[in-house]
């Protein structure tokens, strides 16, 4: 299955204290909505707009509700420019589901997106939709690994505007240009953004430019990463569980030496040990055929837990593998045996709830906070 990384940089227009434009994503184990907005004018006021457009874009569609009553809801809400006549903010929402392989891309009034296969643009057909008097463009695409969606707001295609070497801005031509360009010296998302963000600031040295928004949307392969942490509390439901466990897709590892002695038992193969693993304040680690790593519990999960928090640097071989393994992971999933061991119970916490349950919770916390899909089953 895909996923896609979201890269974004902005910066703000000469004078102001904050960006106008904004966006907003949201994800889900198999979706991901990612709404851009640049509100009217610049500062204070645009970024209220622009944040109001986004965030009730991302959560509409996030909740499946139709284009139409989307567009419906914001055209409603937002007011139009009595002196201009025009909406108080464009918008640019896509709707990434993972699970049937397709993207949506709905367009208000918005200035640049560009979909790249490779260095290739693509052009998909757009369906031209009336809604409350007002055109908005709808289109889908199947994503591939190395597909790339670009977005951008007029601070972009308008740079450099009035002066002598781009009178009338930067231009949507010259963004192609200079993509494509990027795209095949192997240039990443992340500094692809970064790129244009600052060639807006070079552009607008002579003159004030705009709020400017650049958003990069990278399809490729998801990782997902499977811990198995601590015995079932079933023992007649060893065999379910270590069988359900070891047919997910992704990584996986095993945390606690009961629990490695169950999958002995279950599947026939033996854990190797590896002593060089061994330091003075972590246990080794262990290898099994279809098992990433087999390691101790509660010593390596509090390791892997104080380098999250920022508490401690101190990392043994088996919490070092989880960290690393953990932020690349875009989802991780929790398999945690209720069968508690009354040596790892800690007197701080009320006695129904060891220190694994405790270990694992706040670790998961800290992964949402950065933005992993994170799902925790209890067994």
């Amino acid at each position: 299955m895909l996923t896609c990384d979201v890269f974004f940089a902005s910066k703000n227009k000469k004078g102001e204290e904050v960006c106008g434009d904004s966006i907003k994503v949201k994800r889900e184990s198999e979706k991901i909505v990612v709404s851009v907005s640049d509100g009217l004018g610049s500062g204070i006021k645009a970024s209220i707009l622009s944040t109001l457009t986004s965030t009730i874009a991302s959560t509409m569609l996030m909740n499946g509700l139709p284009v139409t009553d989307v567009f419906r809801t914001i055209l409603a809400t937002l007011p139009i420019c009595r002196v201009r006549k025009i909406s108080y903010s464009n918008l640019c929402s896509v709707v990434c589901d993972f699970k049937n392989n397709t993207c949506t891309v709905v367009e208000y009034e918005f200035p640049v997106v560009m979909l790249f296969k490779g260095e290739r643009r693509v052009f998909p057909e757009k369906l031209e939709l009336e809604i409350e008097g007002k055109k908005v463009f709808v289109w889908q695409f199947q994503p591939e690994a190395g597909t790339l969606l670009f977005l951008a707001t007029d601070g972009l295609s308008q740079a450099g505007m009035g002066t002598d070497l781009f009178p009338l801005g930067f231009g949507v031509e010259n963004i192609e240009k200079e993509m494509k360009h990027l795209l095949k010296n192997h240039v990443s998302p992340e500094n692809i953004v970064r790129h244009f963000v600052k060639l807006a600031e070079k552009l607008d040295q002579e003159v004030r430019g705009d709020d400017t928004l650049v958003a990069c949307l990278n399809f490729r392969e998801k990782r997902i990463l499977n811990l198995f942490v601590g015995p079932p509390e079933d023992r007649k439901k060893d065999e379910e569980y270590v069988r359900t466990f070891l047919s997910l897709p992704g990584k996986k590892i095993v945390c606690g030496g009961t629990t490695g002695q169950i999958f002995e038992r279950v599947t026939g193969k033996k854990v190797e040990i590896d002593l060089y693993t061994l330091s003075e304040n972590s246990p080794p680690v262990g290898y099994m055929e279809g098992i990433d790593l087999m390691t101790e519990g509660i010593v390596t999960l509090t390791q892997v837990f104080r380098y999250l928090e920022g508490q401690s640097d101190e990392l043994g071989y088996g919490a070092k593998f989880i960290v690393k393994s953990l932020l690349e992971a875009d989802e991780i999933n929790f398999f945690v045996g209720r069968a508690i061991n009354p040596a790892h119970q800690n007197p701080l916490f009320s006695h129904d709830i060891s220190l694994k349950f405790r270990l694992v919770k706040d670790i998961a916390q800290i992964l949402r906070e950065r933005g992993k899909i994170v799902n925790v089953q209890y067994c």
